[in-house]
């Protein structure tokens, strides 16, 4: 009966000790909050290397940006220059178009002026004043409608008679000075005032326009210059 009672008695000896899990005593606060701060020390300390590692794609984006935005403003200076090539060359082409266009109506033209010529001369000598209704009148008629067919056609083309008359100061650029007169031998002005130096007394020859350039300097008599 007692040997039976001693290994109850060591049972409950064992079920009165404490585990060593349950024996060990919790974490106290301090070593906890330790604990926290450090964890949250290397948390901050990974934020700016994050930070870092998000910021490289945006930064090269940006990069990337500029340099598109620098060519677009390469190209677009490309294309202005371009464009002002494409003017200067249509201006040129067109002045060079016209050029030979008032080539080709002048050389045409010049032939036709001796024609001109021609008919003016013979109306200027036509005695005056024609007798209506006589072979002379209608002759005189079929010049003066040619010739004003003539002049029509020119003007289509840009060739212009010079209008000049007595006492039209002289141009050297325009006219040419076949003969001079002393004032005193030039006659009648016809507006009653004095005649002046290098006035056209006389136009022998008519002078004609090509758009602003002489075509043909007209042949003037002039008073003479003093």
């Amino acid at each position: 009966m007692f040997s039976r009672a001693v290994p109850s008695l060591r049972t409950a000896t064992r079920l009165a000790r404490p585990t060593a899990a349950a024996a060990a005593p919790l974490p106290s606060r301090p070593i906890a909050a330790a604990s926290w701060r450090a964890y949250s020390a290397s948390s901050e300390a990974e934020k700016p290397a994050a930070a870092d590692e998000a910021g490289k794609p945006k930064s090269a984006e940006a990069e990337k940006v500029k340099e598109l935005e620098g060519r677009i403003q390469e190209l677009e200076k490309d294309r202005k220059y371009k464009q002002a090539e494409i003017q200067t060359l249509s201006r040129r082409i067109e002045e060079e178009r016209r050029k030979a266009s008032d080539f080709a109506i002048s050389k045409f033209a010049l032939s036709l002026l001796s024609t001109s010529d021609v008919l003016s001369t013979a109306l200027g000598h036509v005695p005056k004043p024609v007798e209506p209704g006589t072979p002379l009148a209608s002759l005189v008629s079929g010049v003066e409608m040619t010739q004003k067919a003539m002049w029509k056609t020119f003007e289509q083309n840009g060739v212009v008679k010079m209008d000049i008359g007595r006492g039209t100061e002289f141009d050297p650029n325009a006219h040419d000075a076949a003969f001079q007169v002393p004032k005193e031998h030039a006659g009648e002005k016809g507006d009653g005032k004095q005649w002046g130096p290098g006035e056209v007394v006389e136009v022998r020859q008519e002078g004609w326009m090509i758009g602003n350039r002489v075509l043909r300097p007209a042949q003037v008599g002039v008073t003479q210059i003093e």
